[in-house]
């Protein structure tokens, strides 16, 4: 899919008045949540007024695509990000002025002036010419009296009005929990922010972002979620289903679904190139990832069932990305841009169900998750091979010579004192904990994605770093259908060593390596055709 291209006549939007500015961007609020991500501190008052000068210029000068192909203004991300990492005020201008401002698109006003209202909010979405029309409706919604985050978020992304309305009102369903989780999951990372610091000028461009998003997953999120009485007949796909596939209604675990997805023949031969043809896969294979999707156990009744369940995706996320883009200790990490993008986006879920409810957290949740395994497929559902990829020491201790990554830091290194613990000779005494120079790289590092999908994995890693190998056997064992003996070989590890590959694959800017750029947008794709060449010379496909 691409965005429409700019309207002949281009007129600038419309600049705020400073008063509205400093209303939409005010100072940063705490984090919501004991389970959102803590904040690293900066070195003094510098880094957040800087933050705040390049948000409002952001709000007022650019678009939300940079470009006609639906790729996204990452400035606010890249910047809050950083900030949040502990960047010091002369590192966040320079990430805006640098690596920003040179290929966006100027914000326009939207053809014939159009002007949002509730009631013709339906007849224009999914058009990014609308973006500041849009943005306007969404300036008044949330500076109006009494306004909260919680108020808007369930209003506009879970409300039933604002998703499926029966008789349909205007031209089109508004289906913004699905455009709230379109192209690669942008809009739920906005509203993030948004949610996460207390910023009324980033729920709005979060919110007016999602309206311009396309309803592309209708036969995903609003079918399994909103509709979920099917009228439609069974695909010859599905009509293929493996006997062994369990039945409508069962329950499961989220990492056993993905251990039935990786034996399901129906996947075989998936290729899908970018996220322009991910609607190419929901119109094969939708139905078949609902049914997956539904047999996820996920219904959100407490604050511990909250915590279970974000447990579960954080750590089927992981595999996903993580493991799946490991080959082995001598060839390059598939650092998968795609599949990355599912952990970037979880980062916000405890930010986000913190202002919402119980039905709400159910929603958006079992929304990641099916999102997050349709991209999986898409870019070539690689299997996790965890026994192998543990294996290897962790850093500081280093690996195998013949390692693609070493797991010990480039260049030389200081010497520690005689008197340093553990022992002057110990790696630790160097490294004392490998998240510092991980996260030192990503708040330098040029790439505007390192950052943020690092200060995911060490959150994660906070929260989760400590599970031991085998912690997930016992529960899963109780689903009733064949555990992957791999699982037994997931810990806490699995955060560190996918942050120190992903950085290693990037470089170590901050210790002089070159700017790789290297995610990865393509390899995924060959898995399934290697995949599908082995099943032909079995005889199999």
């Amino acid at each position: 899919m691409a965005t429409s291209a700019p309207p002949e006549i281009i007129v600038p939007a419309k600049p705020s008045p400073p008063e509205v500015l400093v209303r939409l961007f005010p100072g940063l609020k705490p984090p919501p949540s004991a389970l959102a991500p803590a904040r690293i501190p900066n070195n003094g008052p510098d880094a957040q007024a800087a933050l705040l000068n390049a948000l409002r210029d952001n709000h007022e000068r650019s678009h939300v695509f940079f470009n006609q192909f639906s790729f996204h203004n990452h400035s606010a991300h890249h910047l809050l990000a950083v900030y949040a990492l502990g960047a010091p005020g002369p590192v966040i201008t320079a990430a805006y002025q640098d690596t920003h401002l040179d290929h966006q698109r100027i914000a326009f006003v939207a053809p014939h002036s159009v002007v949002i209202t509730d009631e013709n909010f339906t007849d224009h979405l999914g058009n990014d010419q609308n973006y500041n029309a849009y943005l306007d409706y969404f300036h008044r919604v949330v500076l109006q009296p009494g306004a909260t985050i919680s108020d808007l978020i369930e209003k506009y992304i879970f409300s039933e009005h604002y998703n499926i309305r029966t008789p349909m009102e205007g031209t089109q369903q508004p289906e913004m929990l699905n455009r709230f989780l379109e192209i690669l999951l942008h809009p739920i990372i906005h509203v993030g922010y948004g949610a996460e610091f207390g910023l009324p000028g980033m729920i709005a461009e979060g919110l007016a972002w999602t309206a311009v998003h396309p309803a592309g997953a209708t036969t995903l999120i609003s079918r399994l979620l909103f509709t979920p009485e099917r009228t439609t007949p069974l695909t010859e796909l599905e009509k293929q289903e493996p006997e062994w596939v369990p039945k409508s209604g069962v329950r499961l675990r989220a990492l056993n679904i993905l251990s039935l997805m990786l034996r399901d023949p129906r996947f075989f031969g998936s290729r899908v190139l970018d996220k322009h043809e991910f609607a190419v896969m929901l119109e094969s294979h939708g139905e078949i990832f609902n049914k997956y999707a539904e047999m996820w156990d996920c219904n959100i009744e407490s604050q511990e069932d909250f915590e279970k369940y974000l447990e579960e995706i954080i750590f089927a996320d992981m595999l996903m990305y993580g493991v799946g883009s490991w080959d082995g200790d001598n060839v390059e990490y598939r650092a998968d841009f795609f599949t990355g993008h599912i952990v970037t986006s979880a980062l916000f879920l405890p930010s986000l169900c913190a202002h919402i409810s119980r039905r709400s957290q159910t929603l958006l949740l079992r929304a990641h998750f099916l999102t997050s395994i349709t991209w999986w497929v898409v870019r070539g559902r690689p299997p996790f091979p965890l026994k192998e990829f543990t294996s290897t020491p962790l850093p500081p201790f280093p690996n195998s010579p013949s390692a693609k990554y070493p797991t010990t830091l480039p260049g030389p290194q200081p010497t520690p004192a005689p008197d340093a613990l553990p022992s002057p000779n110990s790696p630790y005494a160097v490294v004392p904990n490998p998240w510092y120079p991980i996260l030192a790289n990503a708040i330098v590092h040029p790439n505007e994605h390192l950052c943020k999908f690092q200060r995911a994995l060490a959150h994660f890693g906070s929260l989760y770093g400590h599970r031991q190998a085998g912690f997930a056997m016992e529960s899963l064992s109780k689903d009733g259908v064949e555990v992957d003996p791999n699982y037994a070989y997931l810990d806490g590890s699995v955060f560190l060593r996918i942050a120190w590959l992903t950085s290693a694959a990037l470089g170590w800017v901050v210790l002089g390596e070159r700017n790789t750029g290297v995610w990865n947008y393509q390899e995924f794709e060959q898995k399934a055709i290697d995949d599908l060449e082995m099943l032909k010379a079995q005889g199999k496909a």
